[in-house]
């Protein structure tokens, strides 16, 4: 199963994807929000890759609570949700960000890339609260 995962902000979405059966996440792409472009190339990859899945990060605060920016994120993938009949999970993707810059400035990548890098993280965090099951 192929799992595509992205961080929605405000400026630019970014997008990371994994077989299901490796479980390792790698980034995809970073695409600008203004004018559609990042809904487009989305649902572009989504078809390319054969995706099963699109898991989307969603900032919760520290007690579980809705921020301001999850209406944001939630009109986002709506607007994706009438262009696509894939399944839609969300998972809370507090702080992904700052930790992706961290892991983004010890590899060496531009900071152009950390969006994509937060994605991994994301996609890291529902495999984690999925875990495989196992062969009978």
């Amino acid at each position: 199963m192929v799992v595509v995962a992205i961080d929605v902000g405000t400026v630019r979405v970014g997008c990371a994807a994994a077989d299901s059966s490796a479980r390792i996440s790698f980034p995809v792409a970073v695409w600008p929000r203004a004018q559609a472009k990042a809904e487009k190339a989305l649902l572009d990859t989504l078809e390319e890759r054969g995706a099963d899945l699109l898991v989307v990060g969603l900032p919760l605060g520290p007690a579980g609570e809705r921020t301001p920016q999850c209406e944001n994120i939630e009109a986002f993938v709506n607007r994706l949700a009438k262009r696509t009949s894939l399944r839609i999970v969300y998972v809370d993707e507090a702080f992904s960000s700052d930790e992706a810059r961290e892991r983004a400035e010890a590899a060496s990548a531009r900071l152009t890339e950390i969006d994509a890098h937060a994605a991994c993280m994301i996609l890291d965090r529902y495999f984690e609260l999925n875990p495989p099951t196992p062969n009978p």
